[in-house]
């Protein structure tokens, strides 16, 4: 009896072991078109990212990525992301899309992905202050739909000396037009950012200190709501062991999981990992506001004295040659005295001379 407690033991050991090192590990799933979709699984309490989807052609029909293959990449937002399972539709037929890069039909469909542990996660609801390193926030209810009338903020403090990356992995929030219905706003004490709409797997442009992060939605429709990646740089010289990327994290949270899909799933070696790209998608979002109105306030005044200093100098310029030449002036004037001349002088300057002048301005 024991030795058959002490196997169990040891069994549930060494699942929980492997749990640990597959959460957040680059895992993929293919399958070719002959199915008519395509489902893989994190399991309970764990959310899925979906980092990278395409179509592949293999010349030997093999239903996963191979090297060498032909592919293209898929750029389009998965609702699934988020939840603990995903599902995707195939093209009938058996072929897909035609591949640009060798004009060859793609013959298989193939999604990388990771699992994500929900207790890595904070609402940005409840958690006012937020001081770890590095971590992921979501909007109330995420996956699920946000309230209405939201108005909360959070904030990441961090080292002076530290700036934050911040990764939008899905952000789904109500826009009318082109103008946001409900928002989520960034913002630190020199630049914001404001968002809106749809987009996934797409970096922010720029990086922040101290960071603020605000959710607002109105009394009218309900999205899915935002679920963000953020990670300080660089590294706090105490820290033993953090993510390289948002792509790649190794969390070390014991929760069950049982990833699965229907068909050619393996896991990523390290290699692989592709960093965080940009999705492209039709989405209007507010600029940053790069230069804050100090920093243009001080641009147009140091501008305006620059000026200033040049005139000034030119104007010295201009005084010195103009005193230069009246000094040079006078000293072609001839300036006698007449109580020291004598009687020829006197008799000689009785007929006015034409042939001599004084004066090389009468000249």
């Amino acid at each position: 009896m024991e030795y058959s407690q002490k196997i169990i033991s040891v069994a549930i050991l060494s699942f929980t072991m492997i749990v640990q090192c597959m959460a957040g590990t680059p895992m993929s799933a293919s399958a070719c078109f002959a199915q008519k979709s395509l489902t893989f699984k994190c399991g309970y309490g764990y959310m899925l990212r979906i980092t990278r989807t395409l179509y592949g052609h293999n010349s030997a029909g093999l239903c996963s990525l191979q090297p060498g293959d032909c592919v293209e990449e898929e750029r389009k937002l998965y609702p699934c992301v988020g939840r603990e399972s995903c599902s995707i539709n195939l093209p009938s037929g058996g072929v897909g899309r035609v591949i640009s890069s060798c004009n060859k039909p793609s013959n298989y469909f193939h999604v990388e992905y990771e699992c994500i542990p929900v207790s890595d996660t904070k609402n940005i609801c409840d958690s006012p202050v937020i001081t770890a390193q590095q971590g992921y926030i979501i909007t109330p209810g995420y996956p699920n739909n946000y309230g209405s009338n939201i108005n909360c903020t959070a904030r990441i403090q961090v080292e002076s000396y530290q700036h934050l990356q911040l990764y939008i992995l899905d952000l789904d929030l109500e826009m009318a037009s082109s103008t946001c219905s409900d928002f989520m706003l960034a913002q630190d004490t020199i630049q914001s950012l404001t968002l809106c709409g749809k987009r996934g797997n797409e970096p922010s442009p720029v990086s922040w200190k101290n960071l603020t992060l605000r959710l607002s939605t109105n009394s009218r429709n309900n999205y899915k709501g935002f679920w963000l990646y953020y990670e300080a740089t660089p590294a706090l010289t105490t820290t033993t062991q953090r993510p390289t990327s948002p792509m790649a994290t190794n969390h070390k949270t014991p929760q069950p999981v049982a990833p699965s899909s229907t068909t050619g799933e393996h896991t990523l070696s390290p290699k692989h990992i592709i960093p965080i790209t940009k999705t492209v998608n039709n989405v209007n979002v507010d600029k940053a506001k790069t230069l804050p109105f100090a920093a243009i306030v001080g641009g147009v005044i140091g501008t305006l004295s620059f000026v200033l200093v040049i005139l000034l100098v030119l104007l010295i310029v201009k005084w010195s040659r103009e005193r230069k030449r009246r000094r040079d002036k006078n000293q072609f004037i001839e300036v006698q005295n007449p109580g020291y001349r004598n009687s020829n002088e006197f008799q000689q300057n009785a007929i006015p001379r034409t042939d001599v002048c004084y004066n090389y301005v009468d000249c």
